[in-house]
């Protein structure tokens, strides 16, 4: 990828030249010509940076995504399925039970889970 933002700068930098040497030609058609390319590449540069960008977000979505420890989530499948918190159960927390809160950090799901002694 970086091989192509290197290409397109060289062909900035030479629509650039052009540009400079096409002073000396009075030819309105062939600035023109010079004038959409050197758009073109700047727009083409743009997007480039954008989906590298776009790249390097996904890989870190995705990194977080397989490097996680929870559970897996029922919902989503993914390892993201954690404990938010554990309290005794509301009728059988005499007796030891526990009620536990799970959340997906990925999609968000959540429930509660009822935990025997």
């Amino acid at each position: 990828m970086a091989d192509l933002i290197s290409s397109v700068s060289t062909a900035i930098s030479l629509a650039t030249r052009l540009r400079e040497i096409s002073k000396n030609i009075e030819d309105a058609e062939f600035k023109n010509l010079l004038a959409d390319l050197s758009l073109e590449l700047a727009d083409a540069k743009l997007k480039i940076a954008y989906l590298v960008s776009e790249n390097a977000e996904l890989k870190e979505k995705m990194h977080s995504l397989t490097s996680a420890t929870g559970e897996r989530c029922p919902k989503c499948k993914n390892p993201t399925f954690e404990i938010i918190s554990t309290k005794p159960h509301g009728i059988f927390g005499d007796m030891g039970a526990k009620e536990r809160e799970y959340k997906c950090s990925a999609c968000g799901f959540a429930e509660s889970k009822f935990i025997e002694p």
